[in-house]
């Protein structure tokens, strides 16, 4: 179900989630927050190099101000434009965002998930004109299920890894109609494949090498996975490459989350011993 552009966000304006006084005080608030994300950040020993964004509670968010889910989907999107520049600004290299699950795509209302299919083209398009795409320094890449995204949704995101192939060094990675346990098949699929046409033996797959078959091994094993939404649990994450990754869950629903939460979330991170078995 394609979904147009202009859906994402009511005539005239800013979607219907602000009253008079929140456009008075909400300005002046986020920006000393921002002021404190800054400070918290820079007591930081250490930032992970990658970052995993579990942004839940968009719908909850939504129902609980008794508005439409799409409006709790469209100010998450905001949120989570705000905090990606974010990490790209303190230094953070690698983000891959849980998109939509593999399980969404399969049980989510049809009207809901075209909603959502439409803030993904709009923020393709907005990425196609962000400065560190243009300037070569911001590579997209993709991953999940093709087969259970509309047409003109997957042209986009497989237009958008084309044209940014040989970008970097910074890079995020949508997840979309993606699953841990499906990695996993594709990574077996990839193993039977190699099996059968160019006769590598099974049993030459160690844990050493087995990374290199996962549509996402070429890149480091997320640090850092952060949770929104109450909610304590990963939901099918990037399960084959979170052995060692640390974890943090932040209780506010998504659209509430801005810099500040995520520079507490950076700055738990470095006061932490990591030990990878040692």
């Amino acid at each position: 179900m394609e979904t147009p552009l202009n859906l994402v966000s009511p005539p005239g304006g800013e979607p219907g989630w602000r009253g008079r006084r929140g456009e008075v005080w909400e300005p002046m608030l986020r920006a000393l927050r921002r002021r404190l994300a800054a400070h918290t950040v820079s007591r930081a020993r250490r930032l992970p190099l990658h970052v995993g964004i579990i942004p839940d509670g968009n719908r909850r968010w939504a129902r609980r101000r008794r508005l439409p889910a799409w409006m709790g989907h469209a100010r998450g999107y905001e949120r989570l434009r705000e905090v990606l520049n974010f990490l790209w600004d303190v230094g953070v290299r690698f983000v891959t965002v849980y998109t939509l699950s593999r399980e969404n795509c399969l049980r989510r209302p049809r009207e809901e998930l075209g909603l959502i299919h439409g803030l993904i083209v709009r923020a393709v398009h907005e990425l196609r004109r962000d400065e560190r795409v243009r300037e070569g320094r911001l590579r997209f890449r993709f991953i999940g299920d093709e087969a259970l995204l509309p047409r003109g949704v997957l042209e986009e995101l497989r237009g958008l890894e084309r044209d940014t192939e040989g970008n970097g060094p910074c890079v995020l990675t949508a997840c979309v109609c993606y699953s841990g346990e499906w990695e996993l098949v594709e990574a077996l699929r990839r193993a039977a494949r190699l099996a059968s046409e160019a006769g590598v033996d099974a049993s030459s797959i160690t844990i050493e090498n087995y990374r290199s078959l996962l549509p996402l091994g070429d890149q480091p094993a997320p640090d850092l996975v952060i949770r929104s939404g109450g909610e304590y649990r990963l939901s099918n994450f990037l399960i084959p490459h979170i052995a060692y990754t640390e974890l943090y869950f932040i209780k506010k629903y998504w659209p509430d989350v801005d810099e500040y939460d995520v520079a507490r979330a950076l700055l738990s991170y470095s006061r932490r011993t990591r030990r990878f078995g040692r």
